[in-house]
């Protein structure tokens, strides 16, 4: 994932349809606009998704990261993400 100058990598807590929780031990602020590209575990496929942050989770805490909301996902990728809870 890349914010301003930044390159990190991260793990995929949570995702539904609206956005995601991904742990990472840096963090972007509030309000700041990430460019995500991930792999879903099924199909194979890989998607480049935009999202904007709306929550974090302090370092000090055992599940470090940030909650962010999609902004206009790629076609197929609200589908794929259905998917996922078909299986």
């Amino acid at each position: 994932m890349r914010w301003g100058k930044q390159q990190v990598a991260g793990l995929v807590d949570s995702i539904n349809l609206a956005g995601m929780y991904v742990m990472t031990p840096r963090l972007p602020d509030l309000g700041e606009y990430v460019d995500l590209v991930f792999h879903l575990p099924r199909g194979g496929r890989s998607f480049r998704v935009r999202a904007s942050v709306v929550h974090t989770r302090p370092l000090s805490s055992r599940r470090t990261g940030f909650g962010a909301r999609f902004e206009r996902p790629p076609l197929g990728f609200l589908e794929a993400i259905k998917s996922l809870g078909e299986h």
